[in-house]
């Protein structure tokens, strides 16, 4: 509000220097006159921006511009022209008979032409009329703003519930391979069931407890990734392999939780796993940033993908960050980058 009174002194001052010049150069007005007519055009001019206010706050509740923009503006530009005209007439009347301005009176009726007289007018219908475009603009581009700020947390809404989806859920695949891998080590082997078994309460334990956060450490995230790869090898063996590679100054930035889990899924379900075709993935910090790399060997038909996890990341990344997860092939490697934060 502070500001917007900054202009409109600001805009007043350049009215009253412009019709002071007028006067002085085009009419030929003594300096007297025109500095009391001066006086006069800054009482006129902020009397009608205060008017304008009230005026303003009473459409705003009678005649919305979310109803009928042009017959409120219409209405606006006649009452404020007429409310200009009156206290204009009112502060020479003033001027001349209360105050004795003898000159003023002299000048109005004697030196003032009716060109002059129309050249009044027509300042008046211009302030008018700007006044009301202006403040007309200025309420168009607030609504804009507030507009796009909606659209923008509305979308922001939406990618954070797509991805609370993924994060709230593994895959159910991913559930059911690990049970049944469950059930065949209680039979083999009791005690890797009960190691198998803790690091599958580890992975559920730090979904739940991660859920609601938006961020976590990355140290915490691989501390997490680690227990899910462990349970992924149970099931592919020496098929899968996955690498380390961390700056220590990284552990303490952050990323979004799952995020790994997501990507790894990602890269296990579009591609072939098995003895003769290993799967090795690399995640690796490069300065801020986190890179995952897999080798490329395409099933030839991938279920349950409907492509959005990586799309969703990538949204929902855009509104934590300025800067993008990058996604890229290049020969034989898929490579996602994520910012870290």
């Amino acid at each position: 509000m502070e500001k917007r009174n900054k202009i409109l002194v600001v805009v007043v001052l350049m009215m009253v220097s412009v019709s002071t010049f007028i006067r002085w150069y085009f009419f030929e007005v003594d300096s007297r006159t025109n500095l009391i007519l001066a006086g006069i055009s800054v009482v006129v001019l902020t009397s009608a921006i205060l008017f304008f206010r009230r005026l303003y706050a009473y459409f705003d509740k009678v005649l919305p511009y979310d109803t009928r923009i042009v017959r409120r503006l219409i209405l606006q530009i006649v009452i404020m022209f007429i409310f200009v005209n009156i206290v204009t007439q009112g502060i020479l009347y003033a001027a001349t008979h209360f105050f004795n301005i003898t000159k003023v009176d002299y000048l109005v009726k004697k030196e003032f032409t009716p060109l002059a007289k129309i050249t009044g007018y027509l300042s008046q219908a211009l302030f008018v009329i700007l006044l009301n475009v202006g403040h007309f603009t200025y309420y168009s581009l607030q609504k804009w703003r507030e507009s796009a700020l909606r659209a923008s947390n509305l979308e922001k809404e939406k990618s954070q519930v797509q991805f609370d989806n993924l994060k709230n859920q593994l895959n159910p695949h991913f559930l059911f391979n690990s049970l049944t891998s469950l059930d065949s080590l209680i039979q083999e082997n009791p005690t890797l069931a009960r190691d198998f078994l803790q690091q599958l309460s580890k992975v559920f334990r730090y979904v739940l407890k991660n859920k609601e956060k938006g961020l976590v450490s990355l140290e915490t995230e691989l501390s997490f990734i680690k227990h899910y790869v462990s349970l992924l090898k149970t099931r592919f063996g020496e098929s899968l392999y996955v690498d380390y590679a961390i700056a220590d100054n990284t552990f303490d930035l952050q990323i979004t939780p799952v995020t790994l889990q997501i990507l790894i899924e990602n890269a296990i379900k579009h591609n072939i796993i098995n003895e003769n075709n290993p799967l090795t993935i690399h995640i690796k910090s490069e300065g801020d940033t986190l890179v995952i790399e897999n080798n490329i060997q395409r099933k030839k038909q991938v279920e349950t993908s409907n492509g959005q996890g990586l799309m969703n990341l990538r949204t929902l990344y855009s509104f934590l960050s300025d800067r993008e997860i990058m996604i890229s092939t290049e020969e034989d490697v898929f490579s996602v980058k994520i910012p870290l934060i």
